[in-house]
C-alpha cells in the first residue's frame, strides 16, 4: 500500500469511530476531574484509544469474528455477538448518536426543550440513515471525505480560542474524581462503547486493506496497525482538546447535564454563533457516518449468520428501533446504558487480550473458558454496583479494584496466569524433545 493509501484507511477509521460517546464522554470527564485532569485523560485514552486499536489487531490476526471467539462455546459466541451488536446497535449506541445531535447540534436554537421536537428530529435522522443504509453510494463517500477536514478545522478554532482565553486554575476534582481520576477517566473510556465498535468494524477494516491487493497476513496486519495508530492519533488528539474545554467549563457551565450540554455552550462561548452553526453541522454529519457504518455492521453481520432473511429488513428494523429509543432522551440513555456496558465490556476485553497474548505465550481454550466464566461472573456484579443495586455495606466492595467498577481485572488476569504456570512443565519438555 502506498503511504496515501495508508493514511486514507486512517482517516475512515477515524471517521467510525469519531461518533456521539467521543464528543459528549470527553468535556464531562474533564469537568468532573478538574486539576487532576491530565491523570483523567490517562485513562480515557487507554481504555478508549487503547483498546479500541487492540481490538482491530485482534480482529486483523484471528481473521474473523468466529476465530476471535472460538474459545467460548457456540450457542454463548452467539449470545456474545448477538449482545455486543444490540448494544451498539439499537439498544444504546445508534440512538445514542441521534440524541447526540439533537442536543448539541439542534437544541441550542430552539426556544425550550419539547418531547415533539426530539421525536420529529429521530424521525428525520433515521429516515436518512435507513435510506443511506438501504442504498449506499457515494454520498457516504462524501460525507467521510467532508467531515474530517471540516471537523479539524472546528476543533482547530476551538484550540485557538481556549488558548486565548485567559489562565483559569482548574479545581480540584469532584467526588470520586478527587482520588481517583485516572479510574474514573478508564470507566468513561468504556463509555464510549467504542472497543464494542471495533470488533464490528475491525473486518470491514481488513477487508479493506486487502482491497488493495494485500493478501499476505502478516502485511494484512502490519498495515491495519499503521492505519489504527493513524486514526489513534487523531483521535487521541480531540480528546485532548475536549477534556481540557471541560476542565475550563465550570464557572460558564456550572449546572451541566452532561458533556453534550458542556460541549454546545462553551463553542458559544468561545467562537459565538458562528461556532455554534458549524459544531451543529459537524455533530450532525459526525453522527450520521457513525449511525450509517453501525446500522450497516449490523445489517452485514446478521444477514451473514442468517442469509434467508434480508439485509434490507435488518437495517431498517435497526433504523425504526433506534428511533424510538432516542425518544427515551441522552440522561436516560446514558443511566440504563451504564450497567450494561460495564457487564460485557470486561468480556470483550479478554477476549481482545488473549487473542494478541496468543501471539507470544500458550494459552489453552480451557484456560482461556475458566478465565472468561470468572471475568463475566465479577463483571455481572460490577453492573450490578453500577446501576445501584448493591448495598454500600455488601461484601463485594471489598474486592480489589471493584468500587471502580474494575473488580473482574484481578481474577481473570489470575486464572490466565495460573493455567499458563500449570502449562510451564509441559512446554518446557516440548523444547527439551524439540
Amino acid at each position: 500500500m502506498r503511504k496515501n493509501d495508508i493514511l486514507g484507511l486512517g482517516l475512515m477509521v477515524f471517521a467510525f469511530f469519531l461518533g456521539a460517546g467521543n464528543l459528549i464522554f470527553p468535556p464531562w470527564a474533564g469537568q468532573l476531574s478538574g486539576e487532576n485532569l491530565w491523570l483523567s485523560l490517562t485513562g480515557f485514552l487507554a481504555t478508549d484509544v487503547g483498546l479500541s486499536l487492540l481490538a482491530i489487531i485482534a480482529i486483523a490476526m484471528a481473521g474473523s469474528a468466529e476465530n476471535l471467539t472460538r474459545d467460548i462455546p457456540g450457542v454463548l459466541a452467539l449470545a456474545f455477538w448477538m449482545a455486543a451488536y444490540i448494544i451498539i446497535g439499537p439498544a444504546f449506541a445508534v440512538p445514542r448518536t441521534s440524541v447526540v445531535a439533537y442536543e448539541v447540534g439542534i437544541l441550542p436554537w430552539l426556544g425550550g426543550e419539547s418531547p415533539l421536537y426530539l421525536a420529529l428530529y429521530s424521525i428525520i435522522f433515521f429516515s436518512v440513515v435507513a435510506w443511506l443504509c438501504v442504498f449506499p453510494g457515494r454520498l457516504i463517500t462524501i460525507v467521510g471525505k467532508i467531515l474530517t477536514p471540516v471537523l479539524a478545522t472546528v476543533l482547530g478554532a476551538i484550540c485557538i480560542a481556549m488558548m486565548l482565553e485567559p489562565e483559569i486554575v482548574l479545581g480540584p476534582g469532584q467526588g470520586a474524581w478527587a482520588e481517583h481520576a485516572m479510574l474514573e477517566g478508564a470507566v468513561q473510556g468504556y463509555l464510549t462503547m467504542d472497543t464494542l465498535g471495533a470488533l464490528a468494524f475491525g473486518i470491514v477494516i481488513a477487508a479493506s486493506v486487502r482491497r488493495f491487493g494485500v493478501t499476505d497476513r502478516g502485511a494484512i496486519i502490519k498495515y491495519t496497525i499503521m492505519a489504527s495508530l493513524i486514526a489513534g492519533i487523531g483521535l487521541s488528539l480531540v480528546y485532548l482538546g475536549l477534556f481540557y474545554l471541560g476542565g475550563i467549563s465550570r464557572e460558564i457551565v456550572p449546572d451541566a447535564r452532561n458533556g453534550g450540554h458542556i460541549l454546545s455552550i462553551m463553542v458559544t462561548h468561545l467562537l459565538g454563533d458562528a461556532g455554534q452553526i458549524a459544531l451543529s453541522v459537524v455533530i450532525t454529519l459526525a453522527c450520521l457516518t457513525t449511525a450509517v457504518g453501525v446500522t450497516t455492521s449490523f445489517g452485514d453481520h446478521f444477514h451473514h449468520r442468517w442469509p434467508k432473511v434480508g439485509y434490507r429488513f435488518w437495517v431498517m428494523s435497526v433504523s425504526f428501533l433506534s428511533m424510538i429509543v432516542a425518544n427515551a432522551g441522552l440522561n436516560t440513555l446514558l443511566k440504563v446504558s451504564i450497567p450494561v456496558v460495564v457487564a460485557i465490556y470486561p468480556v470483550a476485553i479478554m477476549i481482545i487480550f488473549a487473542e494478541i497474548l496468543r501471539q507470544k505465550v500458550v494459552v489453552t481454550s480451557r484456560c482461556m473458558q475458566v478465565a472468561l466464566a470468572v471475568v463475566f461472573g465479577f463483571s455481572c456484579l460490577d453492573g450490578l454496583n453500577a446501576a445501584g443495586l448493591m448495598g454500600a455495606e455488601s461484601f463485594v466492595h471489598s474486592i480489589p479494584l471493584f468500587d471502580n467498577g474494575l473488580g473482574w481485572l484481578i481474577p481473570g488476569l489470575l486464572v490466565i496466569l495460573a493455567g499458563w504456570i500449570v502449562r510451564l512443565p509441559e512446554l518446557f519438555s516440548r523444547k527439551r524433545s524439540a
